[in-house]
């Protein structure tokens, strides 16, 4: 993979790190969540200071059973829709295209903004069927390089919370707008109690309380799931962060800091089932 490469990205692209981060810990557990081999290669060729992502390692739960449950729908939706694209804005340094593979057929398509995409380049394998583009999800202009006919599974992680109502309200009407195959659409939210916090830290995060507002927003949406990372504490391996989780789930404002929402992607006559 290379030389070593320096890290020099803005506040909010820097916490692209912390979940590069949690999967090196994670991978390093005698009972890993995620297993991510590849979080460990990454980091390994990247210069930065550990100081900048140790201090976020108590919450690491948050982001790996996310990240394994959000793995386990794709793995499944591509398994089923061989012919389809995945479309997953955001990326930063992850490497789900290789932990859960490409559709046979179809495409994977891996977004972030120019200065991301220059660091990550080089440093994970590019197999046959993906391709990584430079962008930003609100441009309109890089999703015509995104088929619109076939099956779609819009995969945003980390991302929309830091988005506002109107950039993903945005993002949404045009994936239901554009994609007549139908599919789904999956991404995390946080409380509004979050959000607020997150603001009051100086970070931009932006909550959302009622999961059926997107269906509003775009009648082609449907919710069919919404996971509760911390009413998940049963998968943490940690007793006491396991025990913290459990105690976390009984208060709604707890259960509900982080979810992650799955919706189904109606798509225009002829669409198959399921997508």
């Amino acid at each position: 993979m290379g030389a070593v490469r320096r890290v020099g990205l803005g506040r909010v692209e820097t916490t692209l790190l912390w979940p590069l981060h949690h999967k090196v810990l994670d991978f390093r557990n005698r009972e890993p969540v995620l297993g991510d081999v590849w979080a460990v290669d990454v980091l390994d060729h990247l210069e930065v200071d550990r100081r900048d992502v140790r201090g976020t390692s108590g919450d690491r739960y948050l982001t790996l059973l996310r990240a394994a449950w959000i793995d386990a729908r794709v793995r499944a939706w591509v398994a089923a829709h061989p012919e389809g694209t995945v479309v997953h804005p955001g990326c930063g340094l992850d490497a789900r295209a290789l932990r859960v593979g490409v559709p046979g057929r179809g495409l994977w398509v891996d977004l972030d903004l120019p200065e991301v995409v220059a660091l990550r380049r080089g440093l994970l394998p590019e197999p046959r069927g993906y391709r990584l583009v430079a962008g930003s999800v609100t441009d309109p202009g890089w999703w015509g390089r995104v088929p619109a006919g076939a099956p779609v599974l819009v995969v945003a992680e980390g991302l929309f919370e830091y988005l506002g109502a109107a950039g993903v309200r945005g993002v949404l009407e045009r994936v239901a707008s554009r994609f007549t195959g139908g599919g789904e659409v999956v991404f995390d939210v946080v409380a509004p109690w979050v959000g607020r916090a997150g603001r009051a830290a100086g970070w931009p995060m932006h909550g959302l309380g009622d999961v059926r507002l997107p269906e509003r927003w775009c009648p082609g949406l449907e919710l069919v799931e919404a996971y509760s990372v911390v009413g998940d504490f049963g998968s943490v391996p940690e007793r006491p962060l396991r025990v913290l989780y459990r105690v976390l789930s009984v208060w709604p404002g707890g259960r509900d800091a982080m979810r992650v929402l799955r919706f189904r992607l109606r798509g225009r006559a002829g669409a198959g089932p399921g997508g």
